[in-house]
């Protein structure tokens, strides 16, 4: 278990973390959600010791802080976080990298050739890893936290540089161990499949921790539904916005027009479909619940 009390951490007078408190239990995936440079990372190096915070303190199974060295050490036995790219060694193989991170933390061996496995590393782990291709270095990099089998992990974009297929896997490897009770932070800006394994998602924005939610609650968008409509502009928005003025029309970023309605207004739903039909034959929508990545869009639109 993880207990932040009050975590404040200030860059040249910025909050980049405000009195964050909050506490992660066994057994489950927190998902980090944020753009860049918003605080996501900051606080996995503040979990980490790794950055002094600038007040409050991290507590970890009721018991232990780090007031002493001797302390530290006993949280790092407890505590890992997965490994960048920048910190394999291009001249040993992967599996090498299995082996360190394994008598590291005195994990059981069996778990560095059930790794190689699940995630079909057969082919090049005794290969040295200056040969890996991007996917490859970002699967050992996991692995290699994996076979640590500490009770706490932490990860920073583990999905980076993943094919569709290896994302799934990894997914399920955390649901694994999130059954075996490890508590697993993760922080990340990719949403598409944070939703099937995360138990908590927290938005990262103005120094807080904001838990999805309570961002649909503050929001008022719990159970509604979205047309989104692509290769939207402004001029379509207006149209819209003039013709449903009851509704929250917005244009993202990516020139999607995202329109929100109630799920039991079916009538709305025929409407808006007969507006774009009658005013731009050519123009395509689908029709859904909302998704995460439509919440973050409209958390930091």
């Amino acid at each position: 278990m993880i207990e932040l009390r009050s975590i404040g951490v200030n860059f040249s007078g910025r909050d980049i973390l405000k009195e964050v408190s909050i506490t992660f239990h066994p057994g489950e995936i927190i998902g980090l959600v944020a753009p860049n440079g918003t605080g996501k990372s900051t606080l996995m190096n503040v979990i980490m010791n790794y950055l002094q915070p600038n007040s409050g303190k991290v507590r970890f199974n009721n018991e232990l802080e780090y007031t002493t060295k001797k302390n530290e050490v006993k949280i790092h036995k407890l505590l890992s976080m997965m490994p960048d790219q920048s910190d394999l060694y291009n001249h040993l193989s992967g599996k090498q990298h299995l082996k360190l991170y394994s008598s590291m933390w005195d994990s059981n061996p069996q778990l560095i050739e059930n790794t190689i496995a699940a995630l079909g590393m057969e082919s090049y782990v005794n290969k040295k890893t200056g040969t890996y291709s991007l996917g490859m270095r970002q699967r050992l990099c996991f692995a290699m936290q994996i076979v640590s089998d500490t009770q706490i992990m932490l990860m920073d974009e583990v999905m980076n540089g993943l094919d569709p297929t290896q994302v799934e896997i990894i997914s399920q490897i955390l649901v694994k161990k999130r059954e075996e009770g490890k508590t697993i932070i993760i922080a990340s800006h990719l949403l598409e499949n944070l939703e099937k394994y995360a138990n908590r998602i927290f938005f990262v924005k103005n120094g807080n921790l904001d838990s999805t939610e309570d961002i649909h609650r503050n929001l008022g968008v719990n159970g509604n539904m979205v047309i989104r409509v692509p290769e939207g502009t402004p001029e379509l928005k207006q149209k819209l916005s003039v013709a449903f003025p009851e509704l929250d029309i917005q244009l993202l970023a990516n020139s999607v027009i995202l329109i929100e309605f109630p799920k039991n207004e079916s009538g709305t739903l025929e409407n808006i479909s007969a507006f774009l039909n009658e005013n731009h034959e050519h123009q395509t929508f689908s029709v859904g619940k909302m998704t995460l990545s439509d919440l973050y869009s409209k958390y930091y639109h």
